[in-house]
């Protein structure tokens, strides 16, 4: 089931108008240095990248709203 729901490879490309490979990438960093340092089960960044990939999969998004995108997808799970 899960292989059936990945993103595409090329999904930023072909869905994406302002977003690029590497704002994403810039956005997926500056979520791992966050996720370090308020100590967030490492479950929390996998499933804030994955919410990241589903959404820019199906909505267009403008790069203004990239950051607040990420932030929106964390989710503090207690340790």
């Amino acid at each position: 089931m899960e292989v059936k729901r990945r993103p595409l490879a090329n999904y930023i490309e072909k869905v994406q108008k302002d977003v690029t490979v590497n704002m994403r990438g810039v956005l997926v960093d500056w979520l791992v240095k966050v996720a370090e340092e308020y100590k967030l089960l490492p479950d929390t960044l996998y499933l804030t990248v994955s919410y990241i990939h589903r959404f820019l999969l199906v909505n267009v998004l403008n790069r203004q709203r990239l950051q607040l995108l990420g932030v929106s997808s964390v989710k503090k799970r207690s340790r």
